[in-house]
């Protein structure tokens, strides 16, 4: 890794241009025409030359009078918008997988396309949404499983499977038993 005090302004520039993720951290680069200062990786529309300054860190980017981007958030130690956005994917699978839930709803209240919110979510999850929500209504159906007082077709409709059949086909996909097989494992009958 390189040390901010090697890496020349050419390099720097370079590393703007080329929105280099391995720099961030190591400098920040303000544009004085907009007072705005950035991460070199920061998508944000690359700035003419000569209206760049680099700092070395963000504090000295404050100190100068430039204030942070809103699109790489400089002046947050760690930015992880897709990770971010895959948080709040899950926040909202998390409160409603008891229902039917659309990924295009989703990805519209994100306000992302629906391919975008798919793709960062197997990045950051290994599973699509679809997946995830299907792992999630397992789990929780397994949870209730555990408990004598309902049925199995209460326990596929309250976790939000709409037909009994798909239940027990997702159900033995994950968990290698059919509900009932499951639910006598337990020994709850």
């Amino acid at each position: 890794m390189k040390e901010h005090f090697q890496i020349s302004d050419n390099e720097k520039w370079q590393a703007v241009v080329n929105c280099d993720k391995s720099y961030d951290g190591l400098f920040f680069y303000g544009v004085k025409t907009t007072g705005i200062f950035c991460r070199p990786s920061c998508r944000a529309k690359t700035p003419v030359r000569g209206n760049v300054i680099f700092f070395d860190n963000a504090v000295n980017a404050i100190d100068e009078g430039f204030r942070p981007c809103k699109k790489c958030r400089p002046d947050e130690a760690v930015f992880e918008p897709n990770l971010e956005l895959v948080n709040k994917a899950k926040d909202i699978i998390e409160a409603n997988y008891d229902k039917p839930i659309d990924i295009s709803h989703i990805s519209k209240q994100l306000g992302v396309s629906t391919n975008h919110l798919t793709r960062v979510f197997r990045q950051n999850s290994r599973l699509t949404p679809k997946h995830y929500i299907t792992k999630l209504r397992i789990s929780k159906s397994a949870e209730l499983l555990g408990q004598a007082d309902k049925n199995i077709i209460e326990i596929a409709y309250m976790t939000g499977f709409n037909s009994l059949s798909n239940f027990y086909k997702h159900f033995k996909e994950q968990v290698g038993q059919t509900p009932n097989e499951y639910r006598k494992s337990r020994g709850v009958l």
